[in-house]
């Protein structure tokens, strides 16, 4: 798409789906984000429910552990070891505390973790009672108390602070945890940056004003340890109907996060694919109904603008639409047009060859109506202007009959200037053959010196030639006597270790070890002076075929040499051939001199003659007058055609 309206199109329509396509991922992600919200806060409440599950469960294994002491009558038990022994075997944890009272309120057993400070037989009552109690040593504790039948009361119950037990939980649930004491975190999942447990800080003063002091549930957002989580407090009440705390329960968005950059990624690259389809798609379909219609008119005009009429002769299928219409009208156009100009040559050619019978084969429409009548009015006006030259024409015959008498007169002149030109021609010629000779041999000097400058071009590379390789024997040269020098230098180290071996040898005895070592080393030298003297005589060899070159390039040279001398002896004949013709071409200019003389006399004679032809020119000049005004009148027709085209 090269047309400046393509782009244009192009342009504004991948704007249009870029924009459609942002604005309806917003829409989707703001939906999917409002989705992922309500997901996320329902997680998070269902994760509170599970934990009020899992303390209801507690609170019904205490309360079961309490009956099953009073039916087997083991609370009633002064056996402080049968109590002791029935509770180890019942107790879930160590979390889990147990404690059997007399009527006076002394105690028969209590489990060793036993610390509550503010239990008595006074708050027992004659029911009893289930539920989490404030202690002030304890805390929050989760109670099953009843009263016995000698007067005396059973109470099992079990610490609130079991931050592992909230984490067997979170693993199941994927949510943070917390039992708070009032607004303090009693128990929790939490962790600070350090990494421990967020025990002992406060919920936020805006949630304490609504979960603790008005008892009333939160949810929402809030930030913990650094990440948004959606959370839900729920306040719970003590056995005397007050709140004591609040059960939290909250998930973090950090995977929501993640699903959501996702959900961006995923929307953005949906996007881009759709952009790059549509316009792929819109591409294609742009060029077929508008851009190629276009160029095709582009290309039209252009042929039109440089007087090009054709047609392309290749049907193109437009659509019936308004670009076709137009497409088709532009090429019927064009046609007509050409069929036009095509009529109009034909006629003007015709009067051209002096047929003005000729008339248009075409019935111009509107405008080009007006060609048919031109068209007349130019052949009437020719008709007429040559009617005026045909009796111009007998005119202009009477003067030249005068002018024939006259031209008798001439005749003798001329046959005695024939012959003076007939002498003249001759020696004319002679001298064309001397200087065409001439010519010739400085050819041939010229083209014998372009072969000499070879020679000597060609003379120079060998000779640079040969000093390459006078430069390559030195090189090769100077190698050897470095590989000579390696090979002396090997051959006395050689000869050192052999002086060591005779030595070694000479102390080892029959052993012989340091003489094997010795061996080796000699025989590693003896392999480099091999080598050496391979290379040695590889140079060599190279070196006499370097010297064989230079040999050869010598002997060219001076082949070349001789050459060069041979063509300088032909040119110096030839200058002297040149030298002759050019003696010869001055004796043959004396000649044309008295010729020329000569042709004075005679065109003295044909003066007279000329003075008689003059006076019949001039009754052809009259004639001539009025044959102008005749041409000229020709003229302004055709310039008036021309205005009114």
């Amino acid at each position: 798409m090269n047309t400046r309206i393509g782009r244009k199109l192009l342009i504004t329509i991948i704007i249009c789906i870029v924009l459609a396509s942002a604005l309806i991922s917003t829409i989707i992600l703001f939906t999917s984000s409002s989705n992922n919200d309500t997901l996320m806060m329902s997680h998070s409440e269902i994760g509170l429910r599970i934990l009020q599950h899992r303390l209801d469960e507690q609170q019904r294994r205490l309360n079961q552990i309490v009956e099953d002491m009073i039916e087997t009558n083991t609370a009633l038990s002064d056996d402080e070891n049968t109590i002791e022994s029935f509770w180890n075997t019942e107790k879930e944890s160590d979390f889990d505390f147990a404690a059997v009272l007399n009527s006076d309120g002394s105690v028969i057993m209590q489990s060793d973790n036993y610390i509550l400070s503010d239990f008595n037989l006074s708050k027992v009552g004659t029911n009893g009672y289930s539920g989490y109690v404030s202690d002030s040593s304890a805390g929050i504790t989760m109670q099953s108390v009843k009263p016995l039948s000698n007067g005396g009361a059973i109470l099992v119950g079990m610490y609130m602070n079991r931050d592992e037990w909230l984490d067997g939980i979170k693993a199941e649930i994927d949510s943070e945890l917390t039992l708070f004491h009032g607004k303090i975190r009693f128990a929790t999942t939490l962790m600070d940056s350090e990494g421990n447990r967020a025990v002992g800080t406060e919920m936020p003063s805006y949630v304490a004003s609504e979960v603790i002091s008005k008892g009333i549930p939160y949810n929402g957002m809030a930030v913990l340890d650094g990440q948004n989580h959606y959370v839900h407090y729920l306040p719970f009440n003590d056995i005397n109907g007050k709140v004591a705390g609040a059960f939290f329960s909250g998930s973090s968005s950090a995977h929501v996060d993640e699903l959501q950059l996702t959900m961006i990624i995923i929307a953005i690259s949906v996007v881009v694919v759709v952009v790059i389809l549509s316009i792929i798609l819109i591409g294609a379909l742009l060029s077929k109904s508008v851009l190629h219609p276009i160029k095709e008119a582009e290309k039209l005009a252009a042929n039109m603008s440089k007087g090009d009429l054709s047609v392309d002769g290749q049907e193109h299928k437009y659509g019936n639409d308004e670009i076709g219409d137009f497409m088709r009208n532009l090429q019927f156009t064009v046609k007509t047009l050409g069929e036009y100009v095509q009529d109009i040559n034909h006629v003007l050619l015709g009067m051209a060859d002096g047929d003005f019978t000729v008339e248009p084969a075409l019935q111009y429409l509107g405008d080009f109506s007006e060609i048919n009548r031109c068209f007349d009015k130019i052949e009437n006006s020719l008709t007429e202007v040559i009617s005026t030259i045909g009796q111009s024409s007998n005119d202009v015959m009477t003067g030249s009959n005068q002018i024939a008498e006259g031209s008798k007169v001439l005749a003798d002149g001329t046959t005695r200037q024939a012959a003076a030109i007939e002498e003249l021609s001759a020696t004319i010629n002679e001298i064309t053959n001397k200087v065409q000779s001439s010519a010739d041999n400085a050819a041939e000097a010229d083209k014998i010196s372009k072969e000499s400058s070879g020679k000597i071009e060609y003379q120079n590379t060998e000779v640079e030639h040969m000093l390459k390789a006078m430069d390559e024997i030195k090189q090769r040269s100077d190698e050897i006597q470095n590989i000579i020098k390696s090979i002396d230098d090997i051959a006395f180290q050689t000869n050192v270790l052999a002086l060591n071996a005779a030595v070694e040898a000479a102390r080892a005895g029959e052993a012989g070890k340091g003489f094997a070592v010795v061996a080796d080393e000699v025989r590693s030298l003896a392999a480099k002076s091999s080598e050496a003297a391979q290379q040695t005589g590889e140079l060599i060899t190279a070196t006499i075929d370097a010297v064989d070159k230079g040999t050869e390039i010598a002997q060219n040279t001076a082949v070349i040499m001789k050459e060069v001398t041979e063509l300088s002896e032909r040119t110096s004949s030839y200058i002297s051939d040149i030298s002759i013709a050019a003696e010869e071409q001055a004796d043959a200019i004396s000649q044309i001199k008295i010729g020329i003389e000569q042709i004075s006399t005679v065109v003295q004679q044909n003066s007279a003659t000329a003075e008689q032809t003059a006076a019949a020119c001039t009754v052809l000049n009259e004639q001539s007058v009025q044959l102008e005004n005749q041409v000229t009148k020709l003229k302004v027709v055709e310039a008036k055609h021309i205005t009114e085209q």
